[in-house]
């Protein structure tokens, strides 16, 4: 099965909107990539490197297999939709506790 740089660079800008709602420059910046080359990548202008698929796999926490090849899109696309829900459900003592979480995590992601 070839691989349709279209069909891919749809896909990235759909996380980029739908489920992170970032500019490109925002977007390139999570993924370490310059926002010219995301772009690019969007417009389908040529098929993405492994090493950029990787760099944006692992700063969205969306699966190759989804970027790639559309699998597992109904989960891949409502993470946003999904942590909302749970927000508005919780108690003020959960939400405090998920607050103090998040928080802790992304100290840690920065010193990395």
């Amino acid at each position: 099965m070839a691989l349709d740089k279209i069909v891919i660079g749809a896909r990235i800008r759909k996380i980029r909107e739908k489920i992170f709602d970032e500019t490109r420059g925002k977007f390139a910046k999570r993924c370490d990539l310059t926002e010219r080359y995301i772009g690019q990548i969007e417009r389908g202008e040529f098929l993405i490197s492994l090493s950029s698929l990787d760099m944006i796999s692992s700063a969205t926490g969306i699966d190759t297999d989804y970027i790639l090849y559309g699998k597992g899109e109904k989960r891949k696309t409502k993470v946003k939709e999904n942590l909302i829900d749970i927000i508005e459900k919780c108690s003020k003592d959960e939400l405090k506790m998920y607050y103090e979480c998040i928080c802790t995590i992304k100290s840690y992601m920065k010193k990395g």
